[in-house]
């Protein structure tokens, strides 16, 4: 789980990473704003970043998002 203390737009790269995931955009309201699936490992250099602005990035193994049935507008309970 990333923190960021405040909503803004970043880039983030798979660079040094060995297996693939899926990454949870999570906006300052606690709600999943997007979801980048399966990204890959030797997607490096290119950059994943939602439309919008998140205060929080949530980073989990691929196939996670999909199995657990999360989807854009969810509430985080891990904040609770």
């Amino acid at each position: 789980l990333f923190v960021f203390g405040d909503e803004l737009s970043r880039g983030f790269w798979m660079k040094n990473m060995n297996f693939s995931i899926d990454i949870i955009w999570i906006s300052g309201g606690k709600r999943v704003i997007s979801i980048t699936k399966n990204a890959a490992p030797d997607s490096y250099p290119s950059l994943f970043s939602p439309e919008e602005p998140f205060e929080y990035v949530l980073e989990v193994p691929a196939g996670f998002a999909e199995k657990n049935n999360i989807k854009r507008g969810d509430e985080v309970s891990i904040f609770r």
